[in-house]
Protein backbone atom coordinates (compact mmCIF):
# COMPACT_ATOMS: atom_id res chain seq x y z
CA UNK A 1 0.00 0.00 0.00
CA UNK A 2 1.43 3.37 -1.00
CA UNK A 3 -0.11 5.47 1.79
CA UNK A 4 -1.08 4.29 5.28
CA UNK A 5 -4.46 5.34 6.73
CA UNK A 6 -4.60 7.20 10.02
CA UNK A 7 -7.10 4.85 11.70
CA UNK A 8 -7.63 1.06 11.72
CA UNK A 9 -10.45 -0.33 9.63
CA UNK A 10 -11.35 -1.82 6.24
CA UNK A 11 -9.98 -0.06 3.17
CA UNK A 12 -9.98 -0.71 -0.57
CA UNK A 13 -7.21 -3.08 -1.64
CA UNK A 14 -5.19 -1.25 -4.28
CA UNK A 15 -4.26 -4.58 -5.88
CA UNK A 16 -7.87 -5.77 -6.25
CA UNK A 17 -10.77 -3.26 -6.35
CA UNK A 18 -13.25 -6.04 -5.44
CA UNK A 19 -11.57 -6.61 -2.06
CA UNK A 20 -11.29 -4.70 1.21
CA UNK A 21 -8.12 -5.14 3.31
CA UNK A 22 -7.92 -4.55 7.10
CA UNK A 23 -5.47 -1.97 8.50
CA UNK A 24 -4.71 -2.62 12.20
CA UNK A 25 -3.46 0.87 12.99
CA UNK A 26 0.21 -0.02 12.43
CA UNK A 27 0.40 -1.93 9.15
CA UNK A 28 -1.72 -3.71 6.55
CA UNK A 29 -2.86 -7.18 7.62
CA UNK A 30 -3.31 -10.24 5.42
CA UNK A 31 -7.06 -10.35 6.16
CA UNK A 32 -9.32 -9.40 3.25
CA UNK A 33 -13.02 -9.57 2.50
CA UNK A 34 -15.12 -9.06 -0.59
CA UNK A 35 -16.17 -5.49 -1.30
CA UNK A 36 -19.70 -6.51 -2.34
CA UNK A 37 -21.66 -9.63 -3.13
CA UNK A 38 -20.93 -10.69 -6.75
CA UNK A 39 -24.60 -11.60 -7.28
CA UNK A 40 -26.21 -8.62 -5.55
CA UNK A 41 -26.51 -6.59 -8.77
CA UNK A 42 -28.24 -9.39 -10.65
CA UNK A 43 -30.54 -10.54 -7.89
CA UNK A 44 -34.29 -9.85 -8.19
CA UNK A 45 -35.11 -10.89 -4.65
CA UNK A 46 -37.06 -8.14 -2.90
CA UNK A 47 -37.51 -6.15 -6.14
CA UNK A 48 -40.81 -5.63 -7.98
CA UNK A 49 -41.15 -5.36 -11.75
CA UNK A 50 -43.37 -2.37 -12.63
CA UNK A 51 -46.85 -3.47 -13.80
CA UNK A 52 -46.28 -7.17 -13.16
CA UNK A 53 -47.86 -9.08 -10.30
CA UNK A 54 -46.61 -12.59 -9.54
CA UNK A 55 -49.28 -15.14 -10.44
CA UNK A 56 -51.35 -12.56 -12.43
CA UNK A 57 -49.32 -12.09 -15.55
CA UNK A 58 -52.49 -11.57 -17.60
CA UNK A 59 -53.56 -8.53 -15.61
CA UNK A 60 -50.51 -6.24 -15.41
CA UNK A 61 -52.53 -3.21 -14.30
CA UNK A 62 -54.41 -4.84 -11.45
CA UNK A 63 -52.60 -2.78 -8.80
CA UNK A 64 -52.27 0.36 -10.80
CA UNK A 65 -55.39 1.99 -9.33
CA UNK A 66 -54.93 5.12 -7.28
CA UNK A 67 -56.44 5.89 -3.84
CA UNK A 68 -58.95 8.23 -5.47
CA UNK A 69 -60.56 5.20 -7.09
CA UNK A 70 -61.45 3.90 -3.65
CA UNK A 71 -59.40 0.76 -4.06
CA UNK A 72 -57.49 -0.77 -1.24
CA UNK A 73 -54.27 -2.62 -1.52
CA UNK A 74 -53.22 -5.60 0.63
CA UNK A 75 -53.88 -5.21 4.37
CA UNK A 76 -56.38 -2.41 3.64
CA UNK A 77 -53.80 0.19 2.58
CA UNK A 78 -55.33 3.17 0.72
CA UNK A 79 -52.21 3.66 -1.40
CA UNK A 80 -52.87 1.64 -4.52
CA UNK A 81 -51.69 -1.54 -2.82
CA UNK A 82 -47.98 -0.71 -2.71
CA UNK A 83 -46.20 -1.09 0.64
CA UNK A 84 -45.00 2.10 2.32
CA UNK A 85 -41.42 3.14 1.98
CA UNK A 86 -39.22 3.21 5.07
CA UNK A 87 -36.16 1.71 6.70
CA UNK A 88 -35.30 -1.72 5.38
CA UNK A 89 -34.86 -4.21 8.23
CA UNK A 90 -32.40 -6.15 6.06
CA UNK A 91 -30.06 -3.16 5.99
CA UNK A 92 -29.27 -3.64 9.66
CA UNK A 93 -26.01 -5.17 10.82
CA UNK A 94 -25.36 -8.85 10.31
CA UNK A 95 -24.77 -9.42 14.03
CA UNK A 96 -25.08 -7.72 17.39
CA UNK A 97 -22.19 -5.46 18.49
CA UNK A 98 -19.33 -7.40 20.05
CA UNK A 99 -17.89 -6.40 23.39
CA UNK A 100 -14.33 -7.18 22.27
CA UNK A 101 -14.38 -4.70 19.37
CA UNK A 102 -13.35 -1.06 19.79
CA UNK A 103 -15.39 1.71 18.12
CA UNK A 104 -12.82 1.96 15.31
CA UNK A 105 -13.08 -1.75 14.49
CA UNK A 106 -9.95 -3.07 16.26
CA UNK A 107 -10.46 -6.42 18.03
CA UNK A 108 -9.16 -6.81 21.60
CA UNK A 109 -6.69 -9.66 22.12
CA UNK A 110 -7.81 -12.67 24.15
CA UNK A 111 -6.28 -13.27 27.58
CA UNK A 112 -4.43 -16.41 26.47
CA UNK A 113 -2.68 -14.57 23.63
CA UNK A 114 -1.47 -11.95 26.06
CA UNK A 115 -0.30 -14.59 28.55
CA UNK A 116 1.67 -16.55 25.95
CA UNK A 117 3.20 -13.36 24.53
CA UNK A 118 4.22 -12.20 28.02
CA UNK A 119 5.85 -15.55 28.84
CA UNK A 120 7.85 -15.50 25.60
CA UNK A 121 9.06 -11.96 26.29
CA UNK A 122 10.02 -12.83 29.89
CA UNK A 123 12.10 -15.75 28.61
CA UNK A 124 14.05 -13.48 26.27
CA UNK A 125 14.53 -10.79 28.94
CA UNK A 126 15.68 -13.37 31.51
CA UNK A 127 18.29 -14.85 29.18
CA UNK A 128 19.71 -11.41 28.34
CA UNK A 129 19.74 -10.42 32.03
CA UNK A 130 21.60 -13.58 33.06
CA UNK A 131 24.27 -13.04 30.41
CA UNK A 132 24.85 -9.42 31.45
CA UNK A 133 24.75 -10.16 35.20
CA UNK A 134 27.12 -13.15 35.23
CA UNK A 135 29.78 -11.38 37.40
CA UNK A 136 27.24 -10.47 40.10
CA UNK A 137 25.44 -13.81 39.89
CA UNK A 138 28.74 -15.56 40.58
CA UNK A 139 29.23 -13.47 43.74
CA UNK A 140 25.63 -14.16 44.78
CA UNK A 141 25.96 -17.93 44.48
CA UNK A 142 29.33 -17.82 46.22
CA UNK A 143 27.91 -15.88 49.19
CA UNK A 144 24.99 -18.31 49.53
CA UNK A 145 27.30 -21.31 49.36
CA UNK A 146 29.68 -19.87 51.98
CA UNK A 147 26.79 -19.11 54.35
CA UNK A 148 25.34 -22.62 53.99
CA UNK A 149 28.73 -24.18 54.76
CA UNK A 150 29.18 -21.91 57.80
CA UNK A 151 25.75 -22.95 59.13
CA UNK A 152 26.58 -26.63 58.71
CA UNK A 153 30.01 -26.23 60.37
CA UNK A 154 28.51 -24.38 63.34
CA UNK A 155 25.83 -27.03 63.79
CA UNK A 156 28.42 -29.81 63.70
CA UNK A 157 30.78 -28.17 66.21
CA UNK A 158 28.14 -26.65 68.47
CA UNK A 159 29.45 -23.14 67.79
CA UNK A 160 27.08 -20.13 67.45
CA UNK A 161 25.34 -19.73 64.13
CA UNK A 162 26.79 -17.15 61.73
CA UNK A 163 25.33 -13.65 61.76
CA UNK A 164 22.21 -13.79 59.57
CA UNK A 165 21.91 -9.98 59.39
CA UNK A 166 25.34 -9.68 57.84
CA UNK A 167 24.48 -12.42 55.36
CA UNK A 168 21.22 -10.67 54.38
CA UNK A 169 23.02 -7.39 53.79
CA UNK A 170 25.61 -9.14 51.67
CA UNK A 171 22.90 -10.78 49.55
CA UNK A 172 21.09 -7.46 49.06
CA UNK A 173 24.29 -5.70 48.03
CA UNK A 174 24.83 -8.31 45.31
CA UNK A 175 21.15 -8.57 44.30
CA UNK A 176 20.74 -4.85 43.70
CA UNK A 177 22.99 -4.73 40.59
CA UNK A 178 21.22 -7.80 39.20
CA UNK A 179 17.81 -6.18 39.75
CA UNK A 180 18.97 -2.95 38.09
CA UNK A 181 20.25 -4.87 35.08
CA UNK A 182 16.91 -6.68 34.82
CA UNK A 183 14.98 -3.39 34.91
CA UNK A 184 17.21 -1.74 32.29
CA UNK A 185 17.05 -4.75 29.96
CA UNK A 186 13.25 -4.85 30.20
CA UNK A 187 12.88 -1.09 29.64
CA UNK A 188 15.15 -1.10 26.59
CA UNK A 189 13.63 -4.28 25.15
CA UNK A 190 10.01 -3.16 25.52
CA UNK A 191 10.58 0.47 24.52
CA UNK A 192 12.55 -0.28 21.36
CA UNK A 193 10.07 -2.80 19.99
CA UNK A 194 6.87 -0.99 21.03
CA UNK A 195 7.98 2.32 19.50
CA UNK A 196 9.35 0.83 16.27
CA UNK A 197 7.20 -2.24 15.58
CA UNK A 198 4.15 -1.73 17.78
CA UNK A 199 4.77 -5.13 19.42
CA UNK A 200 7.50 -7.07 21.18
CA UNK A 201 8.77 -10.37 19.68
CA UNK A 202 6.50 -12.35 22.01
CA UNK A 203 3.47 -10.34 20.90
CA UNK A 204 4.46 -10.70 17.25
CA UNK A 205 4.44 -14.49 17.64
CA UNK A 206 0.85 -14.51 18.95
CA UNK A 207 -0.33 -11.84 16.49
CA UNK A 208 -1.04 -8.87 18.78
CA UNK A 209 -0.25 -5.15 18.70
CA UNK A 210 -0.08 -2.56 21.49
CA UNK A 211 -1.72 0.84 20.88
CA UNK A 212 -3.31 3.68 22.79
CA UNK A 213 -7.03 3.37 23.51
CA UNK A 214 -8.09 6.29 21.32
CA UNK A 215 -5.08 6.77 19.07
CA UNK A 216 -4.10 3.84 16.82
CA UNK A 217 -0.44 3.55 15.86
CA UNK A 218 2.91 2.89 17.50
CA UNK A 219 3.50 4.09 21.05
CA UNK A 220 5.72 7.00 21.95
CA UNK A 221 8.74 6.52 24.22
CA UNK A 222 6.78 8.06 27.10
CA UNK A 223 3.86 5.67 26.52
CA UNK A 224 6.19 2.66 26.46
CA UNK A 225 7.96 3.71 29.66
CA UNK A 226 4.68 4.37 31.50
CA UNK A 227 3.50 0.92 30.46
CA UNK A 228 6.49 -0.65 32.27
CA UNK A 229 6.36 1.48 35.41
CA UNK A 230 4.67 -1.20 37.54
CA UNK A 231 7.21 -3.89 36.59
CA UNK A 232 10.18 -1.60 37.21
CA UNK A 233 8.93 -0.34 40.58
CA UNK A 234 7.95 -3.77 41.90
CA UNK A 235 11.31 -5.24 40.87
CA UNK A 236 13.15 -2.66 42.96
CA UNK A 237 10.66 -2.81 45.86
CA UNK A 238 11.19 -6.56 46.11
CA UNK A 239 14.60 -5.77 47.63
CA UNK A 240 13.12 -3.55 50.37
CA UNK A 241 12.21 -5.29 53.65
CA UNK A 242 8.47 -5.32 54.46
CA UNK A 243 7.51 -3.49 51.25
CA UNK A 244 8.71 -6.51 49.31
CA UNK A 245 5.91 -8.55 50.90
CA UNK A 246 3.32 -6.69 48.80
CA UNK A 247 5.16 -7.20 45.50
CA UNK A 248 3.70 -10.68 44.73
CA UNK A 249 0.15 -9.37 45.21
CA UNK A 250 0.70 -6.43 42.84
CA UNK A 251 2.36 -8.64 40.25
CA UNK A 252 -0.58 -11.02 40.39
CA UNK A 253 -3.23 -8.32 40.09
CA UNK A 254 -1.45 -6.54 37.24
CA UNK A 255 -2.05 -9.15 34.49
CA UNK A 256 -5.14 -10.66 36.17
CA UNK A 257 -6.99 -7.34 35.90
CA UNK A 258 -7.71 -7.87 32.20
CA UNK A 259 -9.89 -10.90 33.00
CA UNK A 260 -12.73 -8.66 34.25
CA UNK A 261 -11.88 -5.32 32.67
CA UNK A 262 -14.30 -4.31 29.84
CA UNK A 263 -11.39 -3.22 27.62
CA UNK A 264 -9.22 -6.19 28.65
CA UNK A 265 -6.67 -3.82 30.13
CA UNK A 266 -4.11 -4.98 32.67
CA UNK A 267 -3.05 -2.51 35.36
CA UNK A 268 -0.02 -1.47 33.33
CA UNK A 269 -2.39 -0.75 30.42
CA UNK A 270 -4.44 1.49 32.72
CA UNK A 271 -1.33 3.45 33.68
CA UNK A 272 -0.34 4.04 30.03
CA UNK A 273 -3.90 4.15 28.57
CA UNK A 274 -3.08 1.33 26.15
CA UNK A 275 -4.86 -1.75 24.83
CA UNK A 276 -3.63 -4.91 23.12
CA UNK A 277 -5.46 -5.75 19.88
CA UNK A 278 -5.19 -8.39 17.20
CA UNK A 279 -2.87 -7.59 14.33
CA UNK A 280 -5.12 -9.63 12.04
CA UNK A 281 -8.80 -9.57 13.12
CA UNK A 282 -9.43 -12.71 11.09
CA UNK A 283 -7.57 -14.68 13.79
CA UNK A 284 -10.24 -14.10 16.40
CA UNK A 285 -11.96 -17.19 17.84
CA UNK A 286 -15.57 -16.89 18.97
Amino acid sequence: MSELPTRPGWYEDEHDPLLLRYFDGVEWSSHTTTRRSPTAEASTIGRATPGVIPGRAGNPGAWARTPSQGQQGPAGRQDGGMPPTGPNPYQQGWSAPRGDVLPDGAVLAEWWRRLVGRILDLMVITVITIILAIPWLGSLFSAMSDYAQAVQAAAASGAPQPDQTAFTQQILSVSLPVALISVVVSLVYQTVFLTTRGATPGKMVVGTVVRRVGAPGKLTVVDALKRQAIDAVTTLLSLVPLLGLFVPLVRFLDPAWLLWDPKRQALHDKVADTVVVLRNPGNTVR
